[in-house]
């Protein structure tokens, strides 16, 4: 018989810490409870991830775990934690609306069953928008990032109850998280047309044609991705994940 390693046995540790048991929950986290006996969710986020508001009042220095909700916003890493703690199998966005000055998303989430749910799978959703009224300095360059990120707190933080305010949902914070850059690149429209294209093995050409045949406008003039307007680039995307779906 083979022997069993350390290093296996580490492993083999850590991955088992890391399941889930029959009610749902990670065996690797001790979780907080509420009075009847449901998750307190608002409890399990680290304290890392809490930063004042700028209506808070008092020293800078204060111990955020003393503040009161309404003085407080979750930066967006302390969301994905807690969505990772409760589990879930999709996360998915639907544009609802995209212009130069305003974008509106809408971000379901498809959730693991656990006790909470009665063993069911549940799917919540939320919307989120982002416009130039409502978004400061650098965000006003990447209202589609920042209307993305909204629409996940917000589904995260309203299917757990949980009533602090993210800080990505804030219109003039100063702490603006990071994480919206690094993810900004990818969320663009065309980044995603170009995304979708290359996962479906389609050619520019391809999606050049059968647009002059939808009769999209201007699309007889287009001469590379860049020159489709981002309403269009939008619709070419659905209409490619639709037929992929039948």
């Amino acid at each position: 018989m083979a022997k069993t390693t350390p290093a296996v046995h580490r492993y083999n540790d850590q991955l088992s810490n890391f399941t889930r048991d029959e009610y749902g929950l990670l065996n690797c986290v001790d979780y907080i409870f509420n009075s009847d006996n449901t998750i307190n969710w608002r409890k399990m986020i680290n304290k890392d991830y809490l930063v004042r508001n700028r209506e808070a009042k008092g020293s800078a220095d204060v111990d955020v775990s003393t503040l009161p909700d309404n003085q407080l916003l979750i930066l967006l890493a302390g969301i994905k934690e807690l969505a990772q703690i409760r589990g879930y199998v999709n996360v998915d966005y639907e544009v609802l609306q995209a212009q130069p000055d305003y974008v509106a998303v809408k971000c379901t989430i498809d959730w693991l069953p656990n006790f909470e749910t009665f063993g069911e799978r549940v799917s919540f959703s939320s919307l989120a928008d982002a416009h130039l009224d409502n978004t400061k300095d650098f965000a006003k360059s990447f209202l589609m990032a920042i209307a993305e990120n909204r629409a996940f707190i917000r589904a995260v933080r309203s299917f757990l109850k949980i009533n602090i305010v993210g800080n990505d949902e804030m219109g003039k914070t100063t702490h603006i998280d990071k994480t919206i850059e690094t993810a900004t690149a990818a969320t663009q429209p065309i980044a995603l047309l170009q995304k979708t294209i290359d996962e479906n093995g389609l050619t520019f050409d391809q999606i050049k044609a059968r647009a002059v045949q939808k009769k999209m406008v201007g699309a007889e003039t287009w001469t590379s991705p860049s020159d489709i307007p981002p309403l269009s680039m939008f619709s070419i995307i659905s209409a490619i994940k639709s037929k992929n779906k039948k």
